[in-house]
């Protein structure tokens, strides 16, 4: 019998958003510019193995995403398109649309960094770039409020 190469299986959302705490942690500590951030961010969105997710953190200490620890979730709905809640569009595969956290914190990170820069070059004063990381967390909330009321 042959072993299973972990790295090589595939993640979801659970995974992806505790990635995403950790990288925020990062940022927080000083340890990733916004740039970075916004860029491994990205990466993440787009991870599809556990590989792509353990790239991101090569470089980084704790914290890291347990991805290793996790046993997989091997079992498949038996009717994935009626487990969506009515009223709601079907994602890929007919599978319920991708909602969380992580969508609303992608959404918040660009906001905030443009909203500083912007408030930074018509001021003049560099300072201002510290409101990005409280802007792009109000934008998280404020998406994540919508999200709640809607359902």
């Amino acid at each position: 019998m042959t072993q299973l190469d972990r790295t090589k299986l595939r993640i979801g959302d659970k995974e992806r958003e505790e990635a995403l705490d950790a990288l925020t942690a990062h940022s927080r500590h000083g340890r990733l510019t916004i740039d970075e951030y916004g860029e491994r961010a990205e990466s993440l969105n787009e991870a599809r193995t556990q590989a792509d997710i353990l790239a991101l953190f090569k470089d980084l200490p704790e914290p890291r995403p347990s991805l290793a620890d996790a046993a997989p979730d091997t079992s498949l709905p038996l009717a994935p398109a009626a487990s969506a809640t009515p009223g709601t569009r079907p994602g890929p595969l007919g599978l319920p649309a991708r909602t969380g956290r992580l969508t609303g914190t992608l959404l918040g990170v660009p906001v905030g960094a443009v909203a500083a820069a912007g408030v930074s070059y018509a001021t003049g004063s560099w300072l201002f770039m510290f409101l990005a990381p409280p802007i792009a967390y109000a934008a998280d909330r404020i998406s994540r409020r919508g999200r709640k009321t809607s359902a």
